[in-house]
């Protein structure tokens, strides 16, 4: 996602998070994304909702304010009003094209999406929520509690990265790691279509961390990638980019929306994948496909 936030401090009071609210300037999460009519909640889950923001707002040591819009909970250390803008501006819109492209279940329980002003504050909600220390990532999602925690202040990309995950837990709770994190990773950075119902994922910084393993002859077959259960901690960043890129390679032959529904119908066959790509790409082997990816790949060397 690209041309986000800017961000201005308010001594405005309102409720908790009083003089500490941060204000978002005019929010743009996308210049042209479509204005999604809200439908009107289940009560239940709507009820749900307010008494788990409450539970998670207690536990939260420092000042925020609350803004539940089922099945969503908007918890953060900014004025009510910005996270109305970013339900309304970046939330929404993005649920609603990754629905059109991949997910078909609703959410039929609570999501949390906790959104901080500045690395400290993030760091500390992490480490109140989920005894985390969190380093030098933005954010992350807490699948067995469905909640998101997230530094806004570094940009949009992570709540697109992360809101992925959310809904695909939901709707294809058993995809294959690499898939999943290919899929979120190539919505870090992306825009509308022009008929604004789909989100187009585009480069970003994670091609060169592909072309610098490339032109050490370290770029592992595809089939390495497709066949890992566990994505190895020493090998993440490069398996992140692999699978951005992939997805982002399935994008532009218009097979990326086939595959993931095709790959949900035959999960429980095809664990990792590698049956449905094969047979989506026509190859007998992944083997025969990786001379037109990595000579796709070079196209996105800086020159």
């Amino acid at each position: 996602m690209t041309g986000f936030y800017f961000l201005v401090f308010s001594g405005t009071q309102e409720g908790r998070a009083s003089s500490n609210a941060v204000r978002l300037s005019a929010p743009e999460i996308f210049k042209s994304a479509p204005e999604i009519k809200s439908l009107q909640p289940q009560i239940q889950l709507q009820a749900e909702c307010e008494t788990q923001a409450k539970v998670i707002q207690q536990r939260i040591s420092i000042p925020t304010n609350v803004l539940v819009k089922a099945p969503y909970i908007l918890i953060g250390d900014y004025e009510t009003q910005t996270l109305e803008a970013l339900h309304r501006k970046a939330i929404q819109p993005t649920e609603y094209a990754l629905n059109v492209s991949y997910f078909d279940s609703q959410p039929d329980r609570p999501i949390t999406i906790i959104v901080l002003s500045s690395q400290e504050r993030y760091q500390q909600v992490a480490y109140d929520l989920d005894r985390r220390k969190t380093g030098s990532y933005y954010g992350y999602f807490q699948s067995d509690e469905m909640r998101i925690v997230l530094n806004l202040a570094t940009g949009g990309g992570t709540l697109g990265h992360e809101l992925t995950h959310a809904l695909a837990q939901i709707d294809y709770p058993d995809m294959p790691e690499w898939f999943d994190e290919g899929l979120a990773s190539l919505h870090e950075q992306c825009e509308f279509s022009e008929a604004g119902n789909q989100l187009v994922g585009i480069s970003n910084w994670r091609s060169q961390i592909l072309l610098s393993a490339l032109d050490r002859n370290q770029l592992p077959g595809l089939e390495t990638l497709v066949q890992q259960i566990r994505i190895k901690t020493d090998r993440e960043a490069l398996t992140y980019a692999y699978a951005r890129y992939f997805c982002l390679y399935l994008q532009e032959k218009r097979l990326l929306s086939p595959f993931y529904r095709k790959l949900r119908t035959n999960s429980e066959f095809d664990e990792t994948g590698q049956r449905t790509l094969q047979q989506l790409l026509n190859v007998k082997d992944l083997s025969e496909v990786d001379p037109d990816f990595q000579q796709w790949l070079v196209g996105f060397r800086v020159k």
